[in-house]
């Protein structure tokens, strides 16, 4: 849920309000209100009906410091028809372009763009260089966080080889940046430390994950990362040495990791749930198959158990892949619990009358008569019915299995009664 500012229409005060909502209730008056229409009228009220550069700067730069992006973005792009030339305005909109926009479309440049347009004009203009590096610090933020975004994805969802293309490419944005915003940094040697630190944490994250097999740098790039960080951490050793970061004092939601915490913990119950089968197979003595089919679906999920192990969150395969895997597990416990398995043997009645019963096959042997056939069968109340069809008589039978600690029991029916029962013989 995410809260926007707001102002009630009715009463006029400052509320928050969800802005995925389309009604909500005043806190102050009880009064129902259209949330867009309350959004609205704080713009009206803050701009004073009076739509000048100030008053939008005003209000952008209180939905920009709450961390209302989008709110922000859209004020900025007010001002900017007003004086498309402010450097604040310029920079804080590609600023705001880039934490409103979700992964897929993660727009980086216009961080980058916007700090390039509004240095060039703040030079022009001969602002201070504290208010420069001011905008230098509110873009690293914005990098840092854009950052932390990319790795939080790479680091939760299984990728393609293309989707590791496309993530190395967002950390090379992040890093292309962040050697820009070194160049124009000067005078703060705590801003130029943040500076260094954060190229070194982005080379480090591309150089460390080269073990992936979907990774593509070629020899020459790992040896040019590799000179860019003795360099950077040259410059580290001659500057203050704090690993200091551009983290933002509170948490941002204009970007968020999308974090799978609801397939992590589906994930873990099916590993728990597969030991348990698996281990209730062999103690139980279920056929080979069965407990093989156990065995190789734990090992299919290897991977999940070694992110556990390394206490790394987030799926380790894609949702459609573990759905698949679970229906799987599923079909296999339907199966195991209905399976035919259970009256797969030989039975003899009083009368010497021998049945066997094995993979849909049925033999029924009477002194020195014989039938062969097929079975089908049900499950009913807890016990299971058992079609016979022989391939040498007209007489189709049915039989009733019940289980129990010595086996079971076959009985044959006739009219639903019970009329001869017959015993496993192993």
């Amino acid at each position: 849920m995410k809260l926007v500012a707001a102002k009630c229409p009715s009463c006029g005060a400052n509320i928050k309000v969800d802005r995925s909502l389309k009604f909500t209730k005043c806190e102050y008056c009880d009064t129902e209100i259209m949330v867009e229409e309350a959004v609205e009228n704080l713009l009206k009220v803050e701009l004073k009906d009076s739509p000048t550069l100030d008053n939008y700067l005003k209000l952008g730069n209180r939905y920009f410091e709450n961390q209302e992006f989008e709110e922000a973005y859209k004020v900025y792009s007010k001002a900017e028809e007003i004086d498309p030339d402010n450097p604040i305005v310029v920079l804080r909109r590609g600023l705001c372009r880039t934490l409103i926009t979700d992964y897929n479309v993660l727009d980086i440049n216009s961080s980058i763009n916007g700090m390039k347009t509004a240095y060039s004009l703040m030079k022009k203009m001969k602002i201070s260089r504290d208010e420069i590096n001011n905008c230098i610090n509110d873009t690293g933020t914005t990098l840092y966080i854009t950052k932390k975004y990319i790795v939080d994805v790479y680091n939760h969802n299984k990728l393609n080889k293309e989707q590791t293309k496309g993530y190395i490419n967002r950390l090379e944005a992040c890093l292309d940046g962040y050697i820009y915003l070194d160049s124009i940094a000067e005078g703060d040697k705590d801003l130029d430390n943040r500076i260094v630190s954060s190229i070194i944490e982005i080379i480090d994250i591309i150089l460390g994950n080269t073990n992936d097999t979907k990774y593509q740098l070629s020899s020459s790039y790992i040896n040019e990362l590799r000179e860019k960080k003795k360099t950077y951490m040259a410059r580290r050793g001659e500057a203050s040495g704090h690993m200091e970061k551009f983290t933002p004092k509170e948490k941002v939601v204009g970007v968020e990791s999308k974090k799978n915490i609801f397939w992590d913990i589906l994930c873990y119950l099916m590993i728990a749930f597969l030991f348990i089968m698996f281990l209730g197979s062999i103690f139980n003595g279920e056929k080979l198959y069965l407990i093989m089919v156990w065995l190789m679906t734990i090992i299919s999920f290897i991977p999940q158990l070694k992110r556990f192990l390394m206490k790394k969150f987030g799926s380790s395969m894609g949702p459609i892949v573990l759905i698949g895997r679970i229906v799987f597990v599923i079909l296999c416990f339907i199966i195991l619990v209905n399976s035919p398995s259970k009256f797969e043997n030989t039975f003899k009645g009083e009368d010497g009358t021998e049945i066997t019963l094995k993979e849909g096959k049925v033999t029924i042997k009477t002194g020195d008569t014989e039938i062969h056939g097929t079975y089908q069968w049900e499950s009913k109340d807890n016990d299971y019915y058992i079609h016979v069809k022989g391939d040498n008589v007209d007489e189709n039978l049915e039989y009733r299995y019940r289980s129990n600690e010595d086996g079971g029991s076959l009985c044959l029916l006739e009219n639903n009664e019970c009329t001869t029962i017959y015993l496993p013989v192993n």
